[in-house]
């Protein structure tokens, strides 16, 4: 069987991937099947974390108006030894 080497993009792409799935162009053309490499203990940590992540939670946190937090550079002046 031959092999290509993911590059950086492709493989973020696929990280986190546990189960086969199809590879489509922009036009929806079928280019190819991925099945992922995944050991017992990875699809176990997975699951795992998948099990202490409530959907509905993430999303409140994303849709939540923004600007009630502090920016970096606040956060960081706040930092003891950041005095110059």
């Amino acid at each position: 069987m031959g092999h290509i080497i993911a590059d950086g993009t492709m493989h973020d792409h696929l990280r986190g991937i546990l189960e086969p799935v199809e590879i489509r162009d922009p036009s929806g053309k079928v280019l190819g099947h991925y099945t992922p490499a995944v050991s017992p203990e990875e699809k176990a940590m997975y699951q795992k974390a998948r099990a202490l992540m409530d959907p509905a939670e993430l999303n409140r946190r994303l849709t939540e108006e923004k600007g009630t937090g502090r920016s970096l550079a606040e956060i960081l002046a706040r930092l003891p030894g950041a005095e110059k």
